[in-house]
């Protein structure tokens, strides 16, 4: 997850929440407690190994097959799989293994456990609580308490890196697919997934999409006494950055999206110039556009706009689908139906602006929807799970598995 969550809402009692509590606390506390800080987003970061480890162990004794994932051994991802009877679909239950990193209430490696003052009051306090390790936990109890007589499989991928490039998930993906492709077996290719973001136990059906740019203009460095001598990049910029307000406000018009609002473009940093008394031969915009559901790749578009500016380049750093799920769908009417009955109320349909390893999972042809945890501080100091959100998210889980694995496929 890429932003700052809303405050959460209350939590409905409803028909369950009471079966796994004790259960699921205690593993989110084991989780909680590992440093798993992204290493790309703050150098020296301990990384996900550990976290990794402990997981995929987890997994084993309770007789998966799991196997730890990824070219880079220090920052491995999770897939673990209990296989089904047979002819039934397979569903994945996804989510990351990463945080942000940070020092506040709880933080990993500053003896988060959940014994904060507030821990009876329902909370446990850490970093990556909400921002995911109560997810996480949430879908282990809910696979290794599943029936035995499942005739689908159940597949755990955990990915590495989801806050900064989403290379676990890439990684997990490709090795989803290289089995399937080495087998016989199409049960190896998941059917439908869920991903376990916090969403304060409401049903994500579609999220943005993002790629961002790098604008760089070229010009001729020359006296501030002579300016006509020299090209001024940063005015040619200048010229780019109205384009660019002028998209926003056409974006801003668009019809909009029922659950996402309309698409957007902002520049988040501007660098040029050397000292006051030169004519700049250089300046670099980075510019983000974020995107609705099937809208095709907005670098042409950014590009033609920002011809007039005379750019020397537009560089593209890295690009994301967005996601969108079918309220209708198997594993949709599945999710909604679990969270109605376990919370006792109408489940929340939602469109969220940031965007996450769904948006992959949804471009591997993998129809996917979100649900998980309630709480809050994603990406802030004083980071929270509510352990009756997530013995909850356990039992909706539970309905979940039964609902796609419990039947046969077509």
């Amino acid at each position: 997850m890429t932003a700052a969550r809303r405050a959460a809402p209350a939590i409905p009692n409803g028909g369950g929440g009471r079966t796994h509590r004790a259960e699921v606390a205690a593993l989110t506390r084991r989780l909680v407690a590992i440093d798993a800080t992204n290493p790309s987003l703050v150098p020296g970061g301990a990384g996900e190994a550990e976290l990794a480890r402990l997981i995929a162990g987890w997994f084993a004794a309770r007789g998966f097959e799991v196997r730890l994932i990824g070219a880079d051994p220090a920052r491995p991802s999770v897939l673990a799989r209990r296989p089904g009877t047979g002819g039934g679909r397979t569903l994945m239950l996804a989510g990351h293994l990463d945080t942000v990193g940070g020092a506040g209430v709880g933080a990993a490696g500053a003896g988060a456990n959940g014994s904060t003052p507030d821990a009876a009051a329902d909370r446990i306090f850490g970093r990556g609580a909400y921002d995911m390790a109560g997810g996480l936990a949430a879908a282990m109890i809910a696979a290794s308490t599943a029936p035995a007589d499942l005739s689908g499989d159940l597949v755990l991928a955990f990915a590495a890196d989801e806050e900064f490039g989403s290379l676990g998930m890439e990684e997990l993906l490709a090795a989803i697919d290289t089995d399937a492709a080495a087998s016989v077996d199409h049960r190896l290719r998941p059917d439908v997934a869920v991903v376990l973001e916090p969403t304060d136990l409401e049903v994500t059906l579609a999220h943005r999409g993002f790629a961002w740019y790098r604008v760089e203009y070229e010009g001729r460095a020359a006296h501030g006494s002579q300016p006509e001598l020299g090209i001024d990049a940063i005015d040619r910029a200048l010229d780019g950055l109205i384009a660019l307000r002028a998209l926003a406000s056409r974006l801003e018009a668009a019809p909009r999206h029922p659950l996402l609002g309309t698409g957007s473009v902002r520049v988040a940093t501007v660098e040029g110039g050397t000292d006051a008394a030169t004519v700049a031969d250089r300046c670099v915009l980075v510019v983000e556009r974020r995107t609705l559901p099937g809208e095709p790749d907005p670098r042409a578009d950014l590009e033609r706009i920002l011809a007039p500016s005379r750019p020397s380049r537009v560089v593209p750093l890295v690009a994301r689908p967005a996601m969108e799920a079918d309220a209708d769908s198997p594993i949709a009417a599945a999710v909604l139906a679990a969270t109605e009955t376990v919370t006792g109320r109408p489940a929340v349909q939602r469109g969220d602006p940031w965007w996450t390893d769904a948006g992959l999972i949804a471009e591997a042809g993998i129809p996917v929807v979100l649900v998980g945890a309630a709480g809050g501080g994603a990406h802030a100091d004083e980071e929270w799970v509510s352990i009756e959100s997530l013995a909850q998210l356990v039992e909706v889980l539970e309905g979940v598995i039964g609902a796609i694995c419990g039947q046969n496929g077509t």
